[in-house]
């Protein structure tokens, strides 16, 4: 006598919701890793195009043999509000109608925040040999936050009396960017 069985396909209802399950769990533990990886790619992102701008605008000092100024417009030392550079011929760091526009920033998108030290509340300038109106630091924070979790959530930007920009280094491993004088200890006042 021969048996009649049917062989069936596919997954049962039990195997579905287990594999749902672990890919419910394998989600739970990716998005904290996630958001801090996007956190770092943000804050990459817009350390390299800010440092880009200040690259430029020293730059443009040399080959125009021109003072040329980044200011920030939206002051008081907030430059997540944006920045615009400009030939500053009259060398009062305002740009005026007479001066030409290099390039303009519009502000940080949320949450990412760049404040500057008080050096460089308002702007800071490049002279025609390249150097700078003062030695100063600007740092890039994410939700308002150095560190969060044991990683960083900041990066800095040194300005030297050459006018050359460098990235702060984090020697110790705390999350902390240090600048020359020390680490940054807040978001708002390198």
């Amino acid at each position: 006598m021969m048996c009649n069985m049917k062989r069936t396909h596919g997954f049962s209802l039990i195997e579905l919701l287990v594999v749902l399950a672990l890919a419910a769990i394998l989600l739970l533990l990716a998005v904290p890793g996630m958001r801090g990886f996007l956190a770092g790619v943000r804050l990459d992102a817009a350390t390299t195009d800010f440092a880009g701008a200040l690259a430029l605008a020293r730059s443009e000092a040399i080959r125009r043999g021109l003072r040329v100024a980044l200011r920030n417009t939206a002051g008081g030392g907030n430059w997540g509000g944006g920045w615009q550079a400009f030939v500053d011929a009259d060398s009062d760091g305002v740009p005026d109608a007479s001066e030409t526009v290099l390039r303009r920033q519009a502000a940080l998108s949320t949450p990412l925040t760049l404040y500057a030290n008080a050096n460089y509340t308002n702007y800071i300038a490049f002279k025609a040999d390249g150097t700078v109106n003062n030695v100063g630091s600007f740092i890039f924070c994410h939700d308002g936050v150095l560190v969060e979790a044991g990683q960083s959530r900041s990066r800095a930007l040194i300005v030297s009396w050459a006018g050359r920009v460098r990235l702060a280094q984090d020697s110790d491993g705390d999350g902390l960017p240090e600048k020359d004088s020390g680490e940054i200890t807040s978001c708002t006042s390198p």
